[in-house]
């Protein structure tokens, strides 16, 4: 069966995004630098009306000169490539690592988790995770109740739970992220403590949390929050992220409308998140 390979080139703030429209295309393996994304899938899958969708996709956001290219490719073991180049990261507290990765001598001292991401977002190498991680442990007691909305990998909820939550609820709209989500559990041996569902807040009916979690984008943040707010114990948290430097006076002005302000904040780079209350 032979692969295309289709390279576009933009800024890698857009890739997460990016992979999660060409995966729902039949493209099963990326690789990403700072301004190029490659998807690898079959070639037999690719015509007019999914070329279509990649141009309406990145025509809605402005990007539509964006360089696309297609190329076919020799049969390979894209997925074993693309593990290939996933290396531990630094994150705060943790060390976040893929379970074919050795440790580097930065682990010591630091909570690993092991995180075999496939196509779900939330394998540490984003800024944005990594805010989230690094202002988790300002917010997370023990005996904790966690909901991580939109959990990807499930990365946040994980480490919540290594920090001393008692439970962790997950959500995410994309079925391949509930199934991956579970499978981290599992790695970090903490299957009995995290529940995983597929959905948005609708699919959550609990409320009583102690910490709300969601780092997506600032749209989506800002049409949850009523919901994210109204999930949280009396003077719980929101831990929110997916959010540029940009969209901090929006994300802002949205909390002051809710009732709530930032408590902590952080930057990487161009990105920013934040804790609420």
């Amino acid at each position: 069966m032979r692969t295309l390979a289709l390279t576009v080139r933009l800024a890698d703030d857009h890739h997460e995004a990016l992979i999660a429209e060409l995966a729902d295309l039949g493209f099963d393996a990326f690789e990403s630098d700072d301004d190029r994304l490659i998807a690898y899938g079959p070639a037999a899958e690719w015509d007019d009306v999914s070329r279509d969708a990649v141009t309406a996709w990145l025509y809605a956001r402005g990007l539509d000169d964006a360089e696309v290219e297609e190329t076919l490719v020799e049969p390979e073991n894209w997925n074993a490539r693309w593990e290939a180049t996933m290396q531990p990261v630094v994150a705060g507290r943790f060390v976040v690592a893929p379970t074919w990765a050795a440790l580097p001598p930065e682990a010591e001292g630091r909570r690993v988790l092991r995180i075999d991401p496939k196509m779900s977002f939330g394998t540490g190498y984003h800024e944005s995770t990594r805010l989230a991680l690094g202002l988790l442990p300002r917010v997370v007691h023990p005996g904790a109740r966690v909901l991580d909305v939109g959990t990807g990998t499930g990365i946040l909820a994980l480490a919540a739970l290594a920090l001393g939550a008692d439970h962790a609820l997950g959500c995410d709209i994309d079925p391949w992220s509930v199934v991956n989500a579970e499978e981290n559990a599992g790695l970090n041996g903490f299957t009995d403590r995290f529940e995983v569902r597929e959905g948005s807040l609708e699919v959550v009916p609990e409320d009583g949390f102690d910490l709300v979690c969601a780092n997506i984008h600032l749209n989506v943040l800002v049409a949850l929050l009523p919901g994210l707010k109204a999930k949280r114990v009396p003077g719980g948290f929101l831990l929110l992220a997916g959010l540029l430097r940009t969209d901090q006076p929006a994300m802002e002005a949205a909390l002051t409308r809710a009732g709530l302000a930032v408590q902590a904040e952080d930057v990487e780079g161009e990105w920013w998140a934040c804790v609420a209350a």
